[in-house]
């Protein structure tokens, strides 16, 4: 159409190379949790279509290479069709990954689920009941430590996910203390930004955050920890996933997004599922292809939080990309673990 700035190849092309998918299965959640991202729609209480999840599936292996899907929300195990697209899934050759909040459903979905092992990934907020309950809801501390046991005593592998902001970052130690007591693979340790219920007074100064990356440096009793490099040196070189699309999100209202960061901004998605096929969305092209090009900084920081990138430029550093992380071992020192690509929530 004339008068309209081309599209970048590389946002408007379609993907051929996706090694991992994040397919959100659902909006409905038994919770509301304090810093959750996807916000009012959960609201919403869409589920996918089971039809429309099957062919982004089959297209995902056939098309992209798909080897490893993993299955959120929401509350992904109140999917009313969760046992088939987990079935799905392996049937066509790829690991499964379910992203829980280690509620009920997660209970009921481990009590009868015997295809074999996946990959369980738990939400987990505080070091205490008080702390992780006023997070999430009340008697969610003990049921996802149960859930760490069950899994593990099936044969699942586990981690955990902890959102960390202002609102719990100075229980972040105890609670990676905690998880060390605990059967589990590693924890991913992610940055709280203002998006969908968080406001912007949970988001931790850079200050803080880095005091906090140096602390977990020198905790002697801890976990394997991926940690988000939100922060990163000016000189570091920036990788982004949106730009070299490795994981595609979709979402129950057919939306896909490169990168979760996009979403809740004006035309985040970077393409749509009509349930055959993606379609490019042009508007995401148009409207952010100039910031890729000309920031130093994650192109959605901007949008997100203008104070991110002063506050980064200040300390001379620049934002990073959420899948960009450091991981800590439970000894020696943390090496640099972001594989593009690899879903690494």
């Amino acid at each position: 159409m004339m008068g309209q700035p081309p599209l970048h190849a590389g946002l408007a092309a379609i993907p051929s190379q996706v090694p991992s998918v994040d397919v959100y299965v659902t909006y409905r959640c038994d919770m509301r949790c304090r810093h959750c991202f996807v916000g009012d729609a959960l609201n919403m209480g869409t589920d996918l279509p089971a039809e429309s999840l099957a062919a982004f599936l089959r297209t995902a292996v056939g098309s992209w290479g798909t080897e490893e899907v993993s299955f959120l929300g929401g509350e992904p195990t109140l999917y009313r069709d969760i046992d088939t697209a987990i079935g799905m899934a392996r049937s066509l050759g790829c690991r499964v990954r379910i992203v829980s909040n280690g509620g009920p459903g997660l209970a009921r979905l481990l009590q009868r689920e015997s295809q074999g092992p996946m990959h369980i990934a738990l939400s987990f907020d505080g070091s205490t009941s008080q702390q992780h309950d006023r997070i999430r809801k009340p008697g969610s501390h003990g049921s996802t430590l149960a859930s760490i046991t069950a899994a593990r005593r099936l044969g699942h592998s586990v981690s955990a996910i902890l959102s960390v902001g202002q609102h719990n970052i100075d229980d972040a130690l105890g609670t990676l203390r905690l998880l060390a007591e605990t059967d589990i693979d590693y924890v991913n340790v992610h940055y709280v930004t203002n998006r969908g219920f968080a406001t912007a007074d949970m988001v931790a100064p850079m200050t803080d955050w880095l005091g906090l990356r140096e602390r977990v440096a020198r905790l002697e009793s801890r976990p394997a920890v991926r940690f988000e490099r939100t922060y990163q040196p000016a000189a570091q070189r920036l990788h982004c996933l949106a730009d070299s699309k490795s994981m595609l999100m979709l979402f129950p209202d057919s939306r896909v997004f490169t990168c979760s960061m996009y979403l809740g901004l004006p035309d985040g998605n970077a393409f749509w599922w009509n349930g055959a096929e993606l379609v490019p969305h042009e508007p995401f092209g148009r409207r952010y292809e100039t910031r890729r090009r000309t920031t130093g900084h994650c192109p959605a920081a901007r949008f997100v939080n203008a104070n991110l990138v002063a506050e980064a430029e200040t300390g001379g550093r620049r934002i990073g990309c959420i899948f960009d992380k450091e991981l800590f071992l439970p000894a020696g020192p943390p090496v640099r673990s972001f594989v593009p690509g690899r879903n690494t929530q």
